[in-house]
C-alpha cells in the first residue's frame, strides 16, 4: 500500500493528440475500466505541455481528486502498467511514474491480444461499431492522380552527415515484418532459465532479434551471444542495446574473419540489371551493399539500413532497392535523413514494391525529360536525365 504523504512526479516524451485520447476512451476504457481510465487521463492533465513533467506531488492528491482508496489506486495504477500506459519506477524518496501513449486504432485492433481481448469484452456488434468509427475512408481521393514532388527532385545529397546525441522527442512507428530464416528454438536453447526470462522476451522484442540478424547478418549463436550482453539483473533487455551489441558483434566477426577470396571475386563480378533485382529481392542489406559500393559495409551503413527497417513499414526488398537506388544519384552513403525522405515519397505515392519503384522512377525521369526539352530545345541534355538511369547504372555494374 502507497501511503497519502509518499511523494510522486510524473515524466513523458510526447504529447497525446484528440485521437490518441479517443482510443484510450474507446478501446482502452473497455479492458481497463473506468477508475483505470480517470486515472491515466487525471495524470495526463497534471504534466506540463511545455516541460513533460510535474513538480512533486503526493499520493493524497490522487486519492483526493479520484475519491480512491491506497489500496484501489494501487490496483488500477497496475492495470495501466500491465496494459503498457505507465511504467513505474521507486527510489528511496519517492515514486517516478513515466506516461506512454496508446498504440494507435490499428495498432491496437489488429494486435494479436488486445484486440481479441477487447472482441470478447464488447461482444461483435460493438467491436463492428468501434472499428468503423476508426475506419479511413479513401473515396475523396479515387479518380485523383498523386503528383506530389518528392524531396530527391528538388534537394541533392548532403555531403557533411551530422551526429546527435541527445534523446528528442519521438513516437513510436509502424514496424515491418522481416521474413528471415532465424530458428528461435536453436536461439532459445542456449539461453539458461537461471539468467534469462523467456517470459521477458516479448514479441516485440523478438522482431528485433530477427531484424538485427538480418541486417548484420548473424546467426543464432551469435545474436544469443549480443543477447545475454544487455540482459539486466531484473532479466529485463533494452532493445537500444540490444542493437549496439549486434553491431559490436558484427564489427567484431568482420575483424576476426579472413577474407574470403570466393567472397571478393563475387563482389567485384559485374552485374547485370536482373541479378541486381533479383539480389533486392533475396539478399540481405549486406549483400546488397557489398554489390553495390563494391566493399564491405560500414557499421553506420548497415545501422542506416536498421533504422529505415524499423520505421517504415515495407518489403525489406524496397528497403535494399533504396540502397541501389541512393548509391546511384549520390555515389556515396548520406545520412539517414536523405534515405528517409526519400522513401517517404515512396510511401505517400503507395509505391510497395520493388517494381512499383522502378515504375515510378522511370515515369519521373520520362517527366523531366521531356520538361527540359520543351523548355530548353537548342540546349544539351545532361546524360543523366536524358538516359535510363537504372539500365545506365547498371550497366557500370
Amino acid at each position: 500500500m502507497i501511503n497519502r504523504l509518499d511523494s510522486f512526479k510524473l515524466v513523458t516524451y510526447q504529447n497525446i493528440d484528440v485521437d490518441e485520447r479517443n482510443v484510450v476512451t474507446l478501446l482502452y476504457q473497455p479492458l481497463i475500466g473506468t477508475k483505470a481510465y480517470s486515472l491515466y487521463m487525471v495524470l495526463w492533465s497534471l504534466i506540463d505541455r511545455a516541460r513533460l513533467r510535474t513538480p512533486n506531488y503526493n499520493h493524497d492528491k490522487l486519492y483526493d481528486l479520484l475519491d480512491l482508496s491506497p489500496d484501489t489506486f494501487t490496483t488500477v495504477r497496475k492495470k495501466l502498467e500491465a496494459i503498457g500506459l505507465i511504467t513505474v519506477y521507486q527510489n528511496e524518496e519517492q515514486y517516478l511514474y513515466e506516461l506512454k501513449a496508446p498504440l494507435s486504432a490499428e495498432e491496437f485492433i489488429k494486435d494479436g491480444s488486445l484486440g481479441a481481448y477487447l472482441f470478447s469484452k464488447i461482444g461483435k456488434i460493438n467491436f463492428d461499431e468501434l472499428v468503423g468509427l476508426f475506419r479511413v475512408s479513401t473515396i475523396e481521393k479515387d479518380g485523383f492522380k498523386n503528383i506530389t514532388t518528392n524531396f530527391d527532385e528538388i534537394f541533392s545529397s548532403v555531403v557533411q552527415p551530422i551526429e546527435v546525441k541527445e534523446t528528442l522527442i519521438s513516437k513510436s512507428k509502424s514496424k515491418i515484418e522481416i521474413n528471415h530464416d532465424f530458428d528461435f528454438d536453436i536461439f532459445f536453447e542456449g539461453l539458461s532459465k537461471n539468467f534469462v526470462d523467456h517470459r521477458k522476451i516479448t514479441k516485440k522484442i523478438k522482431e528485433k532479434i530477427r531484424s538485427l540478424s538480418y541486417v548484420y547478418n548473424l546467426d543464432e549463436f551469435t545474436m544469443q551471444r549480443a543477447f545475454l550482453d544487455v540482459v539486466k539483473k531484473d532479466k529485463s533487455i533494452d532493445i537500444d542495446d540490444l542493437s549496439k551489441r549486434a553491431r559490436y558483434w558484427f564489427t567484431f566477426e568482420n575483424k576476426t574473419n579472413k577474407p574470403n577470396e570466393k567472397v571478393e571475386e563475387e563482389i567485384n563480378k559485374p552485374l547485370s540489371n536482373d541479378e541486381v533485382l533479383e539480389l533486392c529481392k533475396t539478399s540481405n542489406p549486406l549483400g546488397i551493399i557489398e554489390a553495390v559500393t563494391g566493399s564491405k559495409p560500414a557499421v553506420s551503413e548497415l545501422k542506416t539500413i536498421e533504422s529505415l527497417i524499423d520505421n517504415f513499414d515495407v518489403d525489406s526488398e524496397l528497403i535494399n532497392f533504396l540502397f541501389v537506388y541512393v548509391w546511384s544519384i549520390t555515389k556515396d552513403v548520406p545520412p539517414y535523413s536523405y534515405f528517409e525522405k526519400v522513401i517517404t515519397g515512396w510511401v505517400r505515392n503507395d509505391i510497395t514494391t520493388l517494381e512499383q519503384a522502378i515504375k515510378h522512377i522511370k515515369a519521373r525521369n520520362n517527366r523531366r525529360t521531356q520538361k527540359k526539352t520543351n523548355t530548353y530545345a537548342k540546349n544539351v541534355l545532361p546524360k543523366d536525365v536524358e538516359s535510363d538511369w537504372l539500365d545506365d547504372y547498371l550497366k557500370k555494374l
